[in-house]
This record gives C-alpha cells, structure tokens and sequence, in this order.
C-alpha cells in the first residue's frame, strides 16, 4: 500500500510544519498586541489519495506543488502558507476576522477547483476556517484545531463531502475534544 507523498514541498516562503507552530505563535502574539484578529484555514486536497493511487507519486507530487504555487500566488501579502504534510496545508491570516476569512477560503477554493479542472486533474479542496473571538483570551493552537476539525467535519458529514468551506458550529462532542466551549468561538 503506497503512502503519500511530499512530506515537504520546495517553494520559497512556504513553511513547513517544523516551522508552523513557531509562526502560529509568532502571528498571534503579533495581532494580540495590536488588538486585531487572527484567522486560520485548513486546506485538503479531496480524493487525493485515489489519484495518488491512480496517477503515481511523481504526478501526485507535481500536483501539490503546482497547488502551493497556486495558493501562493493568490494569498493575501501579509498571509503565511505552511505545508502541513501530504497533501494539506495551513494559511495564517493576521487581521482577518471570520468574515474575511470566509472571503480568503471562497477565493482560494474556487481558484483551486478552476485551475485544476482545466488541467484535466479534477481535484477540488476542502477548507476549514476558524478566527479568534473578540475580547476572549484564546490559543494559537486552539484556534488551529478548530479549523482543522471544521474542515474534517465538512468532509465527513456535510455533502458532498468535498469543493466545500465550512466555519459553522461543530456537534458538541467535537467542541469536547477540542477542550474549548463552543460558545466561546464565532460560528455562522
């Protein structure tokens, strides 16, 4: 059973995932300071797996880092990219309240879709979104686990299980393994 592939992506000004907690904090202690929100997507490529499996680990590494490159190229400036592993990624956005972020997640999603079906690739992406609360004492990290649990509840249990954006409100059992109260954090 072949595993997946690009554990790491060469392009410059991506972050690995050595380097993103480091930058998830850096990126809230600088917005904290500044009295100004910090937003986080999660980013996975559907059905990546099946098209590993069918195209081969050359031709599935090249569609991640033309996927990098695309996310790049269409980040807000003052945005970071981490490459989580495989075939997901991270997007940090200081100054982004959830609505932005919304905004962020549609644009790079249909960016996504659009480019990859005219390449004959057919890949879509599924993005969590998640922005920190006003006048609530939050963590960096929690935040991040939020996004990444709204994009794995949206592949999971919101159909068609793939081409979505989800920041909306979480079952409660999720919000007990987060360790968070589900009042505390914006939802739509």
């Amino acid at each position: 059973m072949p595993t997946l592939v690009a554990d790491s992506l060469d392009l410059p000004g991506l972050l690995g995932r050595e380097a993103m907690l480091a930058a998830l904090d850096a990126a809230a202690a600088q917005v904290r300071s500044g009295g100004q929100p910090l937003a986080t997507l999660t980013l996975d490529v559907d059905h990546f797996k099946d098209y590993q499996d069918q195209a081969g680990g050359d031709k599935a590494h090249a569609v991640l880092q033309s996927l990098a490159e695309l996310l790049m190229q269409h980040r807000p400036a003052a945005s970071t990219l981490v490459h989580m592993g495989s075939d997901e990624f991270m997007l940090l956005l200081p100054s982004h309240d959830l609505a932005a972020a919304l905004l962020v997640a549609e644009r790079l999603r249909g960016e996504v879709a659009q480019a990859f079906s005219t390449l004959g690739r057919g890949l879509t992406i599924t993005v969590g979104v998640a922005a920190s609360p006003a006048a609530v004492n939050w963590s960096a990290r929690t935040l991040l686990a939020l996004a990444d649990a709204r994009m794995t509840f949206a592949k999971r249990r919101l159909l068609p299980h793939h081409n979505l954006v989800w920041a909306g409100t979480l079952p409660s059992d999720w919000y007990l393994r987060l360790d968070i109260e589900p009042g505390v954090w914006p939802s739509l």
